[in-house]
C-alpha cells in the first residue's frame, strides 16, 4: 500500500490555482492513473486488494480536502478578525438581511399554499414585503456609512413585517388588544 497522502498533498500544494475545481481535476486524473496502474499490476491484484488501494486513495483525498477546508476557515477567520469593527458589523447586518430574506420566502411559500384567495394576497403581499425589508445594493452601500442605525432600521422593519405576516395569516382574532 502506497503513501497516497503525501503524494496527493505535494501535488495539490504545487497547483498554480488552488481552487476546488483545480483540485478536483487533479484528483480525477490521479484516480484514472491509479486505476490504470492497479489493473496492469503484475501479478494481477485481487478485487479485495484493488478495493483496499482505492479506499486508501480516497481516504488520502478526504484528508487533504479536510486540511484545505480548515486552512480556508482559519484564513477567513483571521481576515474577519483583522477587519475594522464597523465593517464586521456591516457584514453581520448583510448576513442578517439574507437570513430574513430566506425566512420571509419560507413564510410567503406557506401563505401561498393556504388557498386560492389567500394565495393571491400572499403573492402580492410577499413581493411588497420583500421589497420593504430586503435592502437593495444601493441602500446597502448607503447604509454602510450609517452603520448601526442601518442594521437597527432593518431589524425594526423585519419585526413589523413579521407582525403583518402573522395578522394576514391568522387574522385579527389572535391580536392582543
Amino acid at each position: 500500500m502506497a503513501d497516497y497522502y503525501s503524494v496527493i498533498s505535494q501535488a495539490v500544494s504545487g497547483l498554480p490555482g488552488k481552487t476546488y475545481e483545480a483540485r478536483r481535476v487533479l484528483y480525477d486524473r490521479a484516480r484514472a492513473a491509479l486505476q490504470d496502474t492497479l489493473r496492469r499490476h503484475d501479478p494481477p491484484l485481487s478485487e479485495i486488494a484493488l478495493a483496499n488501494e482505492q479506499s486508501a486513495f480516497e481516504a488520502a483525498i478526504r484528508k487533504v480536502e479536510t486540511e484545505w477546508l480548515f486552512n480556508d476557515m482559519r484564513r477567513e477567520s483571521e481576515e474577519y478578525a483583522a477587519l475594522p469593527t464597523q465593517r464586521r458589523f456591516i457584514l453581520t447586518a448583510e448576513e442578517f438581511a439574507r437570513f430574513v430574506r430566506v425566512k420571509l420566502n419560507d413564510t410567503i411559500s406557506i401563505l401561498r399554499d393556504r388557498g386560492r384567495s389567500r394565495k393571491e394576497r400572499a403573492n402580492t403581499a410577499g413581493r411588497m414585503l420583500l421589497a420593504k425589508v430586503i435592502p437593495t445594493k444601493g441602500k446597502t452601500a448607503a447604509g454602510r456609512a450609517q452603520g448601526p442605525v442601518f442594521v437597527q432600521r432593518i431589524q425594526l422593519t423585519a419585526t413589523n413585517i413579521g407582525r403583518r405576516i402573522w395578522l394576514s395569516a391568522f387574522g385579527k382574532r389572535f391580536q392582543s388588544e
